[in-house]
């Protein structure tokens, strides 16, 4: 039972570890942005090559830290790639979409964007523990079932907190508590 726990607490830290780096690689990339912008009104109109290496590391070093979940769970060598991939396209969906509901008004914006920001770790997670081919049953629906009540939460948290500047990004955080709760889920329920 102990060992339950540890591997519980291991894939719940990897997981936070994950989200933290990945919020950290958003806003680097945002503050980067602004910098550029800022040095193009004074002078040239294009970024500079410093923009373009600081933007390539900070996304290298998110989609290394993509691989930190399925590590914790137990996938190896080409697997932990495939699984990084998945979950890094997943991310960036997020952070597209996300920035598009900054700047449009439209419904169903943010809806696409949470979805996309539980979808991360849930897709992490299963590819994690995908073996032949097959999914085990009790992870597959404990997964499924904790990813579509979390979004289920965010989308209450959507409509039910005011609309005003600081509170647009509650529901993101409500969303973003799947990437602890998943793969921690995942991990107490895989055999072995």
């Amino acid at each position: 039972m102990r060992r339950v726990w540890l591997r519980v607490a291991l894939a719940a830290g990897a997981g936070l570890a994950s989200v933290a780096v990945c919020s950290g690689t958003v806003a680097i990339i945002v503050l980067l942005f602004i910098y550029a912008t800022d040095l193009s009104i004074f002078g040239s109109s294009s970024a500079s090559p410093l923009f373009y290496v600081g933007v390539v590391a900070a996304t290298m070093v998110a989609w290394a830290s993509l691989s930190l979940p399925p590590l914790a769970l137990g996938a190896r060598g080409g697997h932990v790639l495939k699984t990084t991939l998945l979950s890094g396209f997943c991310f960036c969906a997020f952070v597209f979409v996300s920035f598009m509901y900054l700047a449009t008004a439209s419904f169903a914006v943010p809806l696409v964007s949470l979805m996309a920001l539980v979808g991360t770790p849930v897709l992490g997670s299963l590819g994690a523990i995908l073996e032949e081919g097959r999914i085990a049953a009790r992870p597959l629906r404990a997964t499924l079932f904790a990813g579509s009540a979390i979004y289920c939460a965010s989308l209450l948290t959507y409509f039910l907190v005011p609309d005003y500047w600081p509170s647009r990004f509650t529901p993101m955080v409500v969303a973003a508590s799947s990437w602890t709760i998943v793969p921690g889920i995942v991990a107490s329920l895989r055999p072995g």
